[in-house]
């Protein structure tokens, strides 16, 4: 079977009217976006990253904690009878959902007394749902006081929330990420993992100024990328040294003694994990911007 010649497309394109070929390219134009708009979907959507199944009933079985499914995500808070006036909104990273981050929200919640949102974002990207943190102030009425952060991506939505909102946000949260905005008057924690290879570290220095003067950077030894969460299968990111239980409870002590620095929220116990040794982060304020990585 031979290919049509260059004289047979003319001859059937001049059989045609204009505004039939016009039908036939819009036709094969819809087809492509519905094929391209799937495929997204199913990519960010159906293929994004979750937390194991056993991971995800752990931490709703765990009697420290509440869990409630709102927003989308999840709502976690200390089960304590206090009422809790200071929250976190927190945007997952780029195609992971909500449920990912349930076992590090459960931790920084019983550790700090605070309620910690996760979000769900439209197509699991915090680039299309920068405005998520407002259902949320909202509808947590208790709530009176906000820290906004995220990881990777979300933290860096999370900046542009802070700096577009500085009359409701209190604090900003960052974990794997950096700002692109300014955001300023306003405490401002970021941590990053040694093992971090998907973080831009050239972009992380070159956007310190973006955070304000006073910021505090942790830098927990041997936590990758994703051990921001519970899952696995980060493009590019390199093997962690340490467990990802371990780098949760890192994690968590140093969200939890910043807000105890910041906001007078101290855990009840403030002492560093014994199951797995002291904590292992570098505490800077003000910090310079080079941030450097295990070999």
């Amino acid at each position: 079977m031979s290919l049509p010649s260059v004289d047979d497309a003319r001859a059937w394109i001049g059989a045609r009217s204009p505004r039939g070929i016009a039908i036939r390219v819009a036709a094969v134009v819809a087809v492509l976006a519905l094929a391209g708009g799937l495929a997204f979907y199913a990519y960010f959507g159906v293929f994004a990253h979750h937390a194991p199944a056993e991971v995800r009933e752990s931490v709703r079985a765990d009697g420290n904690v509440t869990v409630s499914e709102e927003y989308g995500g999840f709502v976690v808070s200390d089960a304590g009878p206090d009422v809790e006036r200071l929250g976190v909104v927190f945007y997952p990273g780029g195609r992971v959902a909500p449920d990912a981050y349930l076992p590090t929200a459960a931790r920084i919640a019983e550790r700090a007394n605070v309620t910690v949102v996760v979000p769900k974002l439209r197509a699991n990207l915090a680039v299309f749902s920068v405005g998520r943190a407002d259902a949320v102030l909202a509808g947590e009425r208790n709530v009176s006081r906000w820290v906004v952060g995220g990881h990777s991506l979300g933290g860096a939505m999370a900046c542009r929330y802070a700096g577009n909102h500085p009359e409701a946000v209190d604090g900003l949260l960052l974990v794997g990420a950096y700002c692109d905005r300014p955001v300023r008057g306003i405490p401002a924690l970021a941590v990053v993992g040694t093992r971090d290879s998907v973080l831009d570290r050239g972009q992380f220095a070159d956007s310190r100024d973006n955070l304000p003067a006073d910021a505090t950077v942790e830098r927990i030894q041997g936590m990758n990328h994703s051990q921001a969460g519970w899952y696995t299968g980060q493009r590019g990111d390199r093997p962690a040294r340490i467990g990802t239980g371990t780098a949760h409870r890192r994690l968590a002590a140093a969200v939890a003694d910043w807000l105890c620095d910041e906001f007078d929220r101290c855990a009840v116990d403030a002492s560093p994990p014994t199951l797995d040794g002291p904590l292992s982060s570098a505490r800077e304020r003000a910090a310079p911007a080079r941030v450097d990585g295990e070999p």
